[in-house]
């Protein structure tokens, strides 16, 4: 009703500001075009260097435009399944007024600012940006080439918050809180951790996955009684379409995160029997198994949506996944050093400086061949042959069996 000509529009700031390469982006809601109170949510493109926190009420020239699809991606539904309806790009006489109302998301997105100039403090970039991701979830202070060279080596999942963020953050806080508290008083104290990190790692649908399974695992872990894996998932899926449904179709997140989590849980544990010839040190044969089990299982759907593949994945993955859980873990634990002593943290995060270097490094040699990302012709029609041909092959085992 209002795309097309340049009106004056306002709203406030409900998510956190996204960085991109050339400019963030910034959801607004409760948007009034021309003193006319609207539904749903305007995405707008602002430079970089224009400074918005969440909760700050923005006033603005714009003409507003509505998403389309782009590269077969449907862009339009994917946004209008977060209930974002238009887009605005670079805005003119913006004005910004702080929010003057205590907030507890905006406290936890000003930590949150505070613990990324810790580690640019600690940490040289690329590695504080990358490391950040790494626990945190998230590639925005990573530059465009390097960003690149994930998406060439299928390694982005690392920089995505999922389930093994959460679950290191649980079990690992969980254990230790229950020797001191008690199992309900630590269920608590983690429960309340675990929303902290979902709202920090920007509540995507993965980590609010993550995040449900973990609670439900927690709370089993707490009455005495183990959840089952299948039920566990189906459960959180459940609830999760319960609130949006939307979610299903239109959120390529949702979507690879169930499946690829579904294949680490019910696959990769078969397929690990044929891998017995890798050696078991360092957790090659389950970071092979779970990561073609993962790869696998998601290609349909990767081909359908982006029309590419990462031909050198599961090789870089089995030099990478490795080493994955001792960066976090450790990245994790010495933060609260680097919060009160940079340079004792410089010290001390040595091991996680060389770790990322070997990372990168890694990223950097397997991407580095002109094959080792390849766009697949007639993508949709090679994405549902494929999805056949795993149907066919699973029908085939379980008969088997």
């Amino acid at each position: 009703d209002f795309t097309g000509q340049i009106l004056r529009i306002e709203g406030d700031v409900i998510a956190e500001p996204a960085m991109r390469s050339k400019s963030n982006q910034i959801t607004i809601g409760n948007v009034r075009v021309v003193d006319r109170e609207v539904f749903g949510h305007v995405l707008v493109s602002i430079p970089k260097e224009q400074e918005i926190t969440y909760g700050d009420h923005l006033v603005f020239s714009c003409s507003l435009q509505i998403p389309r699809p782009f590269n077969g991606f449907a862009y339009d539904r994917y946004l209008e399944s977060k209930g974002t309806l238009a887009l605005c790009r670079f805005p003119h006489e913006l004005d910004r007024a702080a929010s003057k109302r205590f907030s507890l998301i905006g406290s936890i997105f000003s930590f949150k600012h505070q613990l990324v100039e810790k580690m640019k403090h600690v940490f040289p970039e690329p590695h504080a940006s990358f490391l950040f991701g790494l626990v945190f979830g998230g590639n925005s202070g990573i530059d465009g080439d390097l960003q690149n060279n994930f998406i060439k080596t299928g390694t982005s999942h690392i920089l995505a918050a999922s389930g093994f963020n959460v679950s290191l953050f649980t079990f690992v806080f969980f254990g230790f809180v229950i020797q001191y508290f008690g199992k309900k008083r630590g269920a608590i104290l983690t429960t309340i951790l675990i929303v902290v990190y979902v709202v920090m790692a920007g509540a995507t649908a993965a980590v609010i996955r993550a995040a449900v399974f973990g609670a439900v695992i927690l709370l089993g872990s707490v009455i005495g009684r183990r959840a089952h894996m299948l039920n566990t998932l189906l459960f959180t899926a459940s609830l999760m379409l319960f609130y949006n449904p939307r979610w299903l179709l239109d959120d390529v997140g949702f979507q690879l995160s169930f499946v690829a989590f579904a294949s680490i849980l019910f696959v990769a544990p078969k397929l690990e029997a044929y891998f017995h010839f890798i050696p078991e040190p360092f957790g090659l044969r389950n970071a092979l198994s779970g990561s073609l089990s993962a790869i696998l299982f998601t290609l349909p759907m990767i081909i359908w949506q982006f029309g590419s593949i990462s031909l050198v994945a599961p090789f870089s993955n089995v030099f990478i996944l490795p080493l994955v859980p001792f960066l976090m873990f450790y990245t994790i634990a010495i933060l609260p050093i680097a919060w009160f002593s940079t340079s004792l943290g410089q010290i001390i995060a040595l091991p996680s400086l060389l770790g990322s270097k070997y990372v990168l490094s890694i990223v950097s040699i397997f991407a580095s061949p002109t094959f080792a990302s390849v766009t697949v012709p007639f993508a949709h029609t090679i994405a549902v042959l494929v999805a056949i041909g795993l149907a066919i092959g699973c029908i085939v085992y379980f008969l088997r069996a």
